[in-house]
């Protein structure tokens, strides 16, 4: 695959380079190469070409116009376009005015975050970082460019929240604090979803929970406030959609018709039987009034009544030789018992 993509890229290098030598890959594509990642779509930015010569070009080649308003077409994994600048005139997403540029700086504002607005050359392999991006992708970080073209449009919280999950990178204060206070309301569900998506199948689920609730897009958008210690656990373990889902369902109660069908068709997984072995592994590390997978309501008298509620859980027979085995066999030695079991 990465092979048949070099040779598209090869192919598009060959087509501009009679007309510019500035064509970028820009966006998630140099932001991906940058990690260390191979990107499967690839943005490409092209200078010193009138758009009417570019159309030609896009025509002679087949390519697909996804936004010719926005000076866009689609090649194979790569989408074409020129520079440009866009402004805000109007209400949602497709509220704004767009006009062409031939300064990069320029052009890399409209981006929303610094680990976006990196540019690499693709006939020099030059790269050109203006925000600092490069420093962000190494501290980890999700950082805005501009505040006031980053609140132009408010799916940028949601990206946000989603490229926490799938990275491992922290939002930067400023720029969570400036997520608190921007309206989610002009979001389509569609276009939730689509970012949803995103942080459903990360890896790192747990993050955008976190960051979901940070940003109190669980509020603005699920009408309710959710406990990050409750539910977060589980998901280092099982970042899988399928929790997550099940735990908006059942522990909030979120009206499932707000889900995409393909969503709601899907089986949800739910937790397993509770036994008191497994209460006393769990809380090995934690008093389990911090955190759980499980219903407490259904568990605290018994957790309350055997010391785990409020501290850990201290085996008596630590071997020094083997720790760790001699506390999962004090375990295993507890007559198993099932503390609860969730009706159906």
């Amino acid at each position: 695959m990465q092979k048949l993509i070099n040779n598209y890229l090869n192919e598009i290098i060959t087509l501009l380079k009679t007309y510019t030598n500035r064509a970028y890959l820009v966006g998630g594509a140099s932001r991906d190469i940058l990690m260390g990642k191979n990107p499967e779509d690839f943005d490409i930015e092209i200078y010193d070409i009138t758009p009417k010569d570019f159309e030609k070009l896009m025509k002679k080649i087949d390519a697909k116009g996804v936004g010719k308003s926005f000076f866009v077409y689609k090649y194979k994994n790569f989408d074409l376009s020129l520079p440009r600048i866009e402004n805000k005139t109007g209400y949602g997403h497709c509220g704004f005015e767009v006009k062409l540029t031939q300064n990069e700086k320029e052009a890399s504002l409209r981006r929303d975050f610094t680990m976006n607005s990196i540019m690499i050359n693709i006939f020099t392999g030059e790269i050109l970082d203006f925000w600092g991006g490069q420093k962000d992708i190494k501290n980890r970080t999700i950082r805005l460019i501009n505040e006031k073209k980053f609140k132009e449009d408010s799916l940028r919280v949601l990206r946000a929240i989603q490229f926490s999950a799938r990275f491992k990178f922290k939002i930067e204060y400023k720029t969570l604090e400036i997520c608190k206070k921007i309206d989610l309301s002009d979001l389509s569900s569609d276009r939730i979803y689509k970012e949803f998506e995103k942080m459903f199948f990360a890896k790192y689920l747990y993050y955008g929970y976190y960051y979901l609730i940070q940003t109190d897009t669980d509020l603005k958008i699920f009408n309710k406030k959710f406990c990050f210690w409750k539910l977060a656990k589980s998901y280092t373990k099982n970042p899988h959609y399928n929790y997550f889902l099940y735990h908006l369902k059942n522990n909030y109660k979120i009206d499932t018709s707000f889900f995409p069908k393909k969503y709601k068709k899907l089986p949800q997984k739910k937790p397993n039987l509770t036994s008191n072995r497994f209460l006393y592994a769990l809380s090995l590390k934690y008093p389990l009034k911090l955190w759980s997978i499980l219903n407490n309501n259904c568990c605290k008298e018994w957790l309350i009544k055997n010391n785990l509620y409020e501290k850990k859980y201290k085996p008596k027979n630590i071997d020094p030789k083997n720790p760790k085995k001699s506390i999962l066999q004090e375990i295993k030695n507890i007559k198993f018992d099932i503390i609860y079991k969730k009706k159906e």
